[in-house]
């Protein structure tokens, strides 16, 4: 076989490797990310702060400043878990504190839309790629949103949007890696794993309760 179809045939078995590893990272990390945003509504649902906590990319990442500052001025054990008390105690007295807003910028809007009663189911999940993370190719710079459709079967606490109940909606729930939230905290390890970042109704999805 002459030498330049032989460099040929391994250039295209590289990029058929290449092809094929990168179709089936696209499917894990869609498949995880469902996975966890799953965990984050059931969680939410269900009051259960401690997975809250742990799948929030807000906590996390006060989280992962407390390890930043603890290995820089090399706390102690007593002092770093004090400090995380703190971090945990603070935000879960801002979850039970936070109000039904009409703004889901607002803080802790997914405590009104993954509520007791609800029923829902994912839609879609899909990936896009993180333009405002400058980390290098080889660290996650993808993130994946999740569409899942949510029906509310009390009109007493199904949340408000434009003013009206929702019955029924699209909501996009992005979802980042852990390894997003780190560029303030190097030389931490961190763990593998998809966090909840925001939630948004997808435009023209909303059906509202009819009012009598």
């Amino acid at each position: 076989m002459p030498k330049k179809r032989i460099i040929l045939s391994v250039v295209i078995i590289l990029i058929a490797a290449i092809g094929l590893y990168y179709i089936l990272l696209m499917g894990g990390d869609r498949k995880a990310a469902q996975e966890a945003a799953e965990l984050y509504i059931k969680a939410v649902r269900d009051r259960n702060f401690d997975v809250i906590y742990d799948l929030n990319s807000v906590s996390r990442k006060r989280k992962l400043f407390i390890e930043r500052r603890s290995y820089d001025l090399k706390d102690s054990s007593a002092k770093k878990d004090e400090l995380a008390k703190q971090a945990y105690d603070e935000q879960k007295a801002s979850f039970d504190s936070a109000q039904p807003s009409f703004d889901l910028n607002s803080v802790w809007p997914e405590k009104f839309v993954f509520i007791s009663g609800m029923k829902y189911r994912i839609v879609n999940a899909a990936r896009e790629l993180n333009m405002d993370n400058p980390t290098a190719f080889y660290i996650k710079r993808i993130d994946v949103v999740i569409e899942a459709e949510m029906e509310y079967l009390n009109k007493d606490t199904a949340p408000m949007y434009e003013g009206r109940n929702i019955k029924k909606a699209v909501y996009l729930i992005k979802m980042i890696h852990s390894k997003n939230i780190t560029r303030a905290v190097k030389d931490i390890a961190v763990d593998d794993k998809w966090l909840f970042k925001g939630v948004a109704v997808k435009q023209g999805s909303a059906v509202y309760i009819m009012m009598i």
